[in-house]
């Protein structure tokens, strides 16, 4: 039994709300039902040409946040439907790699961060130095069809 010592383990999603349906988000699902563990929703929020005016920044900022959980909401809907999980947002600033390792420094908790290829920024998940430094397992899932032969 997972306690506040030990919280479930927590399983990352990279998704885009176009993407709910995916097979990331069935390995996440199947993940944490089988591990007891929960499911966490993971955006960012790219902010790099606005830095130095500040009234427009905020503004940007909240309006990229509302458009980030609208499209988390999507996904959310999808895996209480089908797979009996609520899931967490998590939703920070910056760019995916730096963003994920702030998240699991704050959550050691983590067991896996999941990627679907088919997510509109996956490429930013791919830097081979960081990932070869990154502290728990990136696991990338393709949504392409297997082709038969």
């Amino acid at each position: 039994m997972m306690d506040e010592h030990h919280p479930a383990p927590l399983y990352i999603l990279c998704v885009d709300s176009g993407h709910h349906g995916s097979e990331a988000v069935g390995v996440a699902c199947r993940r944490a039902v089988q591990m007891g563990g929960r499911v966490g929703l993971f955006n960012t929020l790219q902010l790099d040409e606005f830095q130095g005016w500040a009234t427009v920044e905020d503004t940007l900022k909240q309006e990229l946040r509302e458009q980030s959980e609208k499209e988390l909401w999507v996904v959310a809907g999808h895996i209480r439907d089908n797979y009996d999980l609520t899931p967490e947002f998590y939703i920070e600033e910056g760019r995916p790699l730096d963003a994920l390792k702030k998240i699991i420094k704050a959550y050691p908790e983590i067991a896996e961060v999941i990627v679907t290829t088919e997510k509109k920024d996956a490429a930013d998940y791919l830097e081979l130095k960081a990932v070869k430094k990154f502290p728990v397992p990136l696991v990338l899932v393709s949504d392409h069809p297997k082709s038969e032969e």
